[in-house]
C-alpha cells in the first residue's frame, strides 16, 4: 500500500469518527430534556417568557444576595439595571432569530421559563479586565408541564470595544437567547 493511499484511509477515518463530535460541537446550547417525537415545540412561533434569577451564582458568591450584600447602593441600582437590560436582551435574541417572545404576564403561566445559573458581568480597565459570562436554563412548558429543557452560555469580552458591562451582559443576553431559538428551530427540524 503507498503512503499516499494509507494516508487517505486514514484521513477518511478520522472525518467519520469526528463526524458527530462536530454536529454537535456546533449546537450553542446542551439539551438537557427532550420531547417527542413529536417535539411539543413543533409549530411554535412565540412564546410568553418569565425571568427567574432566584438560583443565580455572581462572579465567586454563592447568590445574588451575598454578592450585592457587598456593594453599595448605587452598586446595586446598577446591577438591577443589569438583570432589566440582560432580561430584554434575551427576549431580542429569540425575536432575531423568528420568535415572537415577549414576558409573560405576572398572574399567567409562561411558555419558557429563563432561570440564570450564573453571571460574571466582568470589568474593563486598560491593565485589567474580566469578560461577561452569562449561564441560564431555558424550560419550555406546554400545558403547565416542562416539555424541553436546554442549556446556554455566552461569554463576551471585555475590551476597548466593548467596555461596559451593560453592552456586554446585552450582548451575552441576546446571544443566549438566540441559542434557544436556534434550539426551536432544531427541534421543529427546520
Amino acid at each position: 500500500m503507498t503512503k499516499l493511499r494509507h494516508f487517505r484511509r486514514l484521513a477518511l477515518a478520522f472525518a467519520l469518527a469526528a463526524a458527530p463530535l462536530a454536529a454537535t460541537a456546533c449546537k450553542p446550547y446542551a439539551v438537557v430534556q427532550q420531547s417527542g417525537p413529536p417535539s411539543a415545540l413543533k409549530g411554535v412561533t412565540s412564546v410568553t417568557v418569565g425571568f427567574d434569577w432566584s438560583k443565580v451564582t455572581v462572579l465567586d458568591k454563592a447568590s445574588e444576595a451575598e454578592y450585592l450584600a457587598e456593594k453599595t447602593a448605587e452598586e446595586r441600582a446598577d446591577f438591577a439595571k443589569i438583570k432589566q437590560e440582560t432580561d430584554a436582551a434575551i427576549l431580542e435574541g429569540l425575536r432575531d432569530r423568528g420568535i415572537n417572545a415577549a414576558p409573560a404576564a405576572a398572574d399567567a403561566a409562561p411558555d419558557l421559563v429563563v432561570s440564570y445559573i450564573h453571571v460574571t458581568t466582568g470589568i474593563y480597565t486598560p491593565v485589567y479586565s474580566v469578560p461577561s459570562k452569562l449561564q441560564a436554563r431555558f424550560s419550555f412548558q406546554k400545558d403547565g408541564k416542562v416539555t424541553d429543557v436546554i442549556d446556554t452560555k455566552s461569554m463576551v469580552g471585555a475590551s476597548l470595544t466593548t467596555p461596559s458591562d451593560h453592552q456586554r451582559m446585552e450582548m451575552a443576553g441576546r446571544n443566549v437567547g438566540k441559542s434557544a431559538a436556534k434550539y426551536v428551530s432544531d427541534a421543529q427540524g427546520k
